[in-house]
């Protein structure tokens, strides 16, 4: 039963019951809450409604963010399956590269034991190549004589190990280049060195020349004739006497040469040391022109400017003059005879190996 049925149906007053003197208020206050009810009703739908209308306009939003997700994830995914797909493809290559360089290293390692298996000699004598090629170096390069002969001596050795009869005249020409080379004459570079050094250290202790005077002139006879004709000789005679006992004077003849100033000396001796100097340089370089330049020069300032009557000087002059006397410079051989029989030797056992494998 609704709330307007029971509103109409009003109770009956029994007859024992004593009738109200005022009934109208009660009937104002059941319909101002009728009304009051049907109010709160309708505030209750219309807040429904839009609770519910909110509700669905949110949702709506909610649905097509999530829609645009799942497109944004859809992109992503297949870019990484695109991705994943060429690095795969990358991989495959990779892995086919390697297989065809592993494919080719084998070959070459077979290759090149069949190589060693056929002909094992053949190393030995490109090893003995390689020597006689280090011994040119030595000879034209630092000009080492005693490390050519060694090397070409090793080259000789390896060949001979090989006991290969084909090889004999490849062996004659090493003998013959090893011969040519112990013929040449050695140079002492260390000794002449040093002893240059050790001239320069004494090039301090030289004495210098003293100022030479040339001999005085022998005075005449002043003895007083007893010749009254000679009266003018006497008084110029009698006057050479009187004024000896003021001034003496004696005539010389020649050049005097003066002293050199301290300054002058200390460049004199450095200049004497540079010499020497460019000496030993010389005797590394084989320079034989500037070796015997620079001792020439030496000697003539030694002649010069110092005292050649003393024994230190003496003994300079006489130690410059045997190292004068020294060669430092050779024509050495422009080639080796066993370089270019080896070559060919080598070339031609390589192209018959090529050729039956």
């Amino acid at each position: 039963m609704t709330e307007q049925q029971e509103s109409e149906v009003k109770p009956q007053p029994s007859a024992a019951a004593p009738v109200a003197n005022n009934p109208q208020p009660a009937d104002k206050k059941g319909r101002s809450g009728v009304v009051l009810g049907g109010v709160a009703i309708l505030l209750a739908l219309g807040l429904t409604g839009g609770l519910y209308l909110h509700g669905q306009q949110n949702a709506a939003a909610q649905q097509a963010e999530l829609t645009t997700l799942k497109q944004q994830l859809a992109e992503v995914m297949g870019k990484l399956d695109q991705s994943n797909s060429k690095d795969a493809e990358q991989l495959a290559t990779l892995g086919k590269s390697q297989q065809q360089l592993q494919d080719a290293l084998d070959a070459l390692q077979h290759k090149v034991l069949d190589l060693d298996d056929k002909r094992p000699n053949d190393w030995m004598l490109a090893e003995s190549e390689y020597l006689v090629r280090m011994a040119g170096r030595k000879l034209w390069l630092e000009h080492d004589l005693i490390s050519a002969i060694t090397l070409l001596g090793n080259a000789d050795e390896r060949i001979k190990a090989l006991n290969d009869p084909s090889l004999m005249p490849i062996r004659k020409a090493l003998a013959e280049d090893i011969a040519k080379l112990k013929g040449m004459p050695r140079v002492d570079r260390e000794g002449l060195t040093l002893k240059l050094a050790a001239l320069s250290d004494q090039i301090e202790l030289l004495p210098l020349s003293t100022v030479s005077m040339p001999e005085a002139k022998a005075e005449a006879d002043q003895t007083v004739s007893t010749n009254p004709d000679e009266w003018e000789s006497n008084l110029k005679k009698n006057w050479v006497k009187f004024t000896e006992n003021f001034i003496t004077i004696r005539r010389r003849d020649g050049a005097v040469e003066a002293l050199l100033s301290p300054q002058q000396e200390i460049f004199l001796r450095e200049n004497l040391k540079t010499k020497l100097l460019q000496a030993q340089l010389a005797v590394y370089r084989e320079q034989q022109a500037l070796y015997t330049d620079s001792l020439d020069k030496a000697q003539r300032w030694l002649t010069q400017y110092f005292d050649v009557d003393n024994s230190a000087t003496h003994y300079m002059q006489s130690e410059l003059d045997k190292l004068k006397g020294e060669q430092i410079q050779f024509d050495y051989p422009d080639q080796f005879k066993t370089q270019a029989m080896l070559e060919q030797v080598l070339t031609e056992r390589l192209q018959r190996i090529l050729a039956g494998s």
